[in-house]
């Protein structure tokens, strides 16, 4: 006991009062404070910082889902979760543009087409471009084609596209609806 009394000074006896006062007021709160009772409103601003979030992190039920948005994190955190780039997978099929610009008598003016088949007197167009054309998709329309020294001009009417998978199948129609031969343009993106 002496020796505890000659080590008694007024600055030891200071610090262990505020001690448990300090931990005395924290039980206290925690005690007292209802759950869930402090909210943003009892949070001034910047009084979080990393380490209290860490802390929190812990605990998930803390943060509210989608509380936290890509804005909130710092630049060096978002790198930080970036991963390494992987292989680079295979190289697909080269895409490719079909296209033909047909006169009104079936004659291929321009384009990739291997063959153009036309009945005289038809409205049916057939175009083979030498490959499948499954899953290929298709623009046409009446246009206006270079066919020798003249150009071939449509009158107003419609134009349809359908395929078999092999070849592509045109038809072109007049104004009233009846079927016409008629110069177009096609083209189909595979």
């Amino acid at each position: 006991m002496e020796w505890i009394r000659s080590r008694l000074t007024y600055a030891n006896t200071t610090a262990t009062v505020a001690l448990f006062v300090a931990l005395g007021g924290t039980g206290y709160a925690a005690i007292t404070l209802p759950r869930d009772s402090v909210g943003a409103e009892q949070i001034r601003a910047r009084s979080v910082g990393s380490s209290e979030l860490r802390s929190l992190a812990v605990n998930s039920r803390v943060i509210r889902n989608g509380s936290v948005h890509l804005g909130h994190i710092s630049t060096a955190a978002r790198k930080s979760l970036r991963g390494r780039r992987g292989p680079q997978g295979p190289a697909g099929a080269p895409a490719m543009t079909l296209r033909a610009a047909v006169s009104s008598g079936g004659g291929a003016a321009i384009g990739n087409a291997r063959t153009v088949e036309h009945l005289s007197g038809s409205n049916e167009y057939r175009l083979d471009f030498g490959r499948d054309l499954t899953g290929c998709i298709y623009s046409a329309t009446l246009a206006a084609v270079q066919s020798g020294p003249t150009v071939d001009q449509p009158e107003a009417g419609r134009i349809t596209v359908a395929t078999d998978g092999a070849r592509v199948l045109v038809r072109t129609f007049g104004a009233s609806g009846n079927a016409v031969e008629q110069p177009f343009h096609i083209s189909a993106g595979c």
